[in-house]
């Protein structure tokens, strides 16, 4: 679900070479053109040399490539635009129970869950009957994890900066056309970024944790919850819709994590330099 970047830095000359040097021919062209016509100067070209030379661009571009920087990919994006709608329609199922229940006055938003109640009996009404703690416990925990990743990306598109670059993770910008904007990265720098990927590697954290433990406590439990259906309905029905949250989570944990441990390293190396 995203990888990450830091900001792309400027291009060096490869090993081997060196920096294109003037020719002596030209130095000596230039040197007697000056002496023998005087330079003139337009309003227009002092006004390009003013801003080619502005102390307030150099000194951004000093500060962008010292700072920090964090950049999602697309493929992150594209999964929680995907994934937090499903996620609220659950939780909301789960958190208004007996009401979105079969029978319920609200039952109407959430009919197919008549069908995934009898697939699932955490999520029938002889669970909730029952007092089975575990579904609202995870509806509970799916709730702060929304609004965990609604403030990521949140983060990310008040204060991320859009680049013409690919992104990484990205579809490529020759097969998008008018939607080329889809490709390009969003990079947020400073405090803020470190702010964003910390909040993403806590939340993909839990979603994971979660996840896989709604899994195991079928296996540990023999399967009571989903061991009375076919082979066929549990793997369209339960295994497919619910296999997402584990890889995807994992992936956004480890990108997020490396981030953490190159801002790490860059610090403790700078540490290392001032000593």
């Amino acid at each position: 679900m995203v990888a990450t970047r830091n900001h792309p830095r400027d291009f060096e000359p490869a090993p081997g070479e060196s920096p294109t040097k003037p020719s002596p021919t030209k130095r000596t062209t230039r040197n007697s053109t000056a002496n023998d016509v005087k330079p003139t100067s337009s309003p227009a070209a002092s006004t390009r040399s003013r801003t080619a030379t502005s102390p307030s661009s150099t000194t951004t571009t000093r500060r962008r490539s010292s700072e920090w920087s964090h950049t999602p990919s697309n493929l992150t994006l594209i999964w929680l635009a995907i994934s937090l709608p499903l996620v609220i329609w659950d939780t909301g199922y789960v958190l208004l129970r007996p009401h979105s229940m079969p029978g319920g006055r609200l039952h109407w938003i959430w009919s197919p869950y008549d069908l995934y109640g009898r697939v699932d009996y955490a999520y029938s009404m002889a669970a909730h009957e029952d007092r089975y703690g575990w579904t609202g416990a995870q509806g509970f925990f799916n709730a702060l994890e929304t609004i965990a990743y609604l403030a990521y990306l949140y983060i990310v598109y008040t204060y991320g900066e859009q680049e013409p670059i690919q992104g990484r993770g990205a579809p490529d910008k020759s097969f998008m056309g008018q939607f080329r904007a889809l490709s390009e990265s969003r990079t947020v720098y400073g405090r803020i970024a470190a702010i964003a990927v910390l909040l993403g590697f806590t939340t993909a954290t839990v979603t994971w944790a979660k996840t896989v433990l709604y899994w195991l406590i079928e296996v540990f439990s023999g399967f009571h919850g989903i061991g009375h259906n076919d082979w066929y309905s549990l793997i369209f029905l339960w295994i497919i819709p619910n296999g997402p949250w584990i890889p995807i989570p994992f992936y956004m944990m480890y990108v997020f994590g490396s981030e953490i441990l190159q801002g790490l390293e860059t610090a403790t190396a700078s540490s290392k330099k001032s000593k």
